[in-house]
């Protein structure tokens, strides 16, 4: 867990919230773009909470092969081969109660080597289980 989530769990007296899932995802992308590979692979949940990770081309992740948790790492390894890089440029997220989720979507921008350079923003979205009682990654989807 890196400061910033850390803190702002203390922060909010809770520690599922949409404020510290904000905190998670850009933890994530940070360390994404930094191929900080045992990092990211520990913000996720394990089977069977794990729903999926998809990304279309380059380095797509789709169908079947984004449901599979135990391949998680090896993607992002293939990933940081490449310099992939996250930036978000907008995010919001929202608590769901019934669920005892925070689902959240914005904008990123993908960078890598097998990625045209200037790209505009994107959509992506996911969401956060809290059954451990901090958020942990569960969808992502860009």
């Amino acid at each position: 867990m890196t400061a910033l989530v850390a803190a702002v769990l203390v922060a909010s007296g809770s520690p599922c919230t949409a404020d510290a899932t904000r905190a998670l995802v850009h933890s994530f992308a940070r360390d994404y773009s930094a191929g900080r590979v045992a990092a990211i692979n520990r913000m996720w949940a394990p089977e069977p909470r794990f729903q999926w990770f998809s990304t279309g081309k380059p380095g797509a992740r789709l169908g079947s092969p984004a449901y599979v948790r135990s391949t998680l790492a090896r993607y992002f390894r293939s990933r940081v081969r490449v310099h992939e890089r996250l930036r978000i440029t907008e995010l919001g997220a929202g608590y769901d109660p019934a669920r005892d989720i925070v689902n959240f979507a914005g904008k990123l921008v993908r960078s890598a080597d097998d990625i045209r350079p200037r790209r505009p923003p994107h959509d992506f979205k996911g969401a956060a289980d809290c059954v451990s009682g901090r958020p942990m990654l569960i969808v992502w989807s860009m």
